[in-house]
């Protein structure tokens, strides 16, 4: 009978270290969510989802609506640190990245043009880049689909 009560008191201490492990490795993760590279990564991907948007936004304009109303093709003006897209009344909004990041684009103008007939111009490929985390995303237009996919890599 001693045998047994003598068992048990050591199981009470290995339940709390069993909790206290617990509560640290969840203190660690979300510790680990908030890191500032986390924060710039998710900066990154917004900026990533938002030039998409503008991207496929003035591509589906051009098929089914013609922002320029027959004026021209429709186009995103690049620049390094910035870029210009046309809204719906018919201006060019200027949209500033973040000072992380910046614009690389291949092609013989720093545009973007969408022709009715003819899908995209002379662009091939737009990619930001995020110089803090190293990050880059490229958009890689096909031009008889129309289509517009992206990678994403480190460098």
């Amino acid at each position: 009978m001693k045998d047994r009560v003598n068992s048990c008191k050591g199981a009470m201490l290995v339940e709390m270290l069993i909790y206290l492990l617990i509560v640290s490795i969840v203190i660690g993760m979300v510790g680990l969510l908030n890191t500032s590279d986390r924060k710039e990564y998710t900066e990154f991907d917004r900026e990533g989802r938002l030039l998409f948007a503008h991207m496929k936004r003035i591509q589906l304009a051009t098929l089914y609506g013609d922002l320029q109303h027959g004026v021209g093709a429709n186009r995103i003006l690049l620049e390094p640190h910035a870029y210009r897209y046309m809204n719906d009344t018919k201006g060019l909004v200027a949209h500033t990245l973040p000072d992380s990041m910046h614009l690389e684009f291949t092609g013989r103008r720093p545009a973007i043009t969408f022709e009715m007939a003819r899908g995209i111009g002379k662009i091939y490929t737009v990619t930001l880049v995020d110089d803090k985390i190293r990050y880059k995303r490229t958009y890689i237009f096909a031009q008889q689909s129309g289509r517009i996919r992206w990678e994403e890599s480190r460098f």
